[in-house]
């Protein structure tokens, strides 16, 4: 399963803005048998 996540590209120099963060891909561990998954609603 893949999904999205925000990180911080660089540090900012007062405020932060756009500039300073990334979107990365990232490939999520399969579930074990005991687990479940979860969807949040927006």
């Amino acid at each position: 399963m893949n999904t999205k996540q925000i990180v911080l590209a660089s540090r900012p120099k007062g405020m932060a803005t756009v500039d300073n963060f990334r979107l990365e891909n990232i490939e999520l561990p399969g579930r074990a048998y005991s687990q479940c998954c979860l969807q949040g609603v927006c």
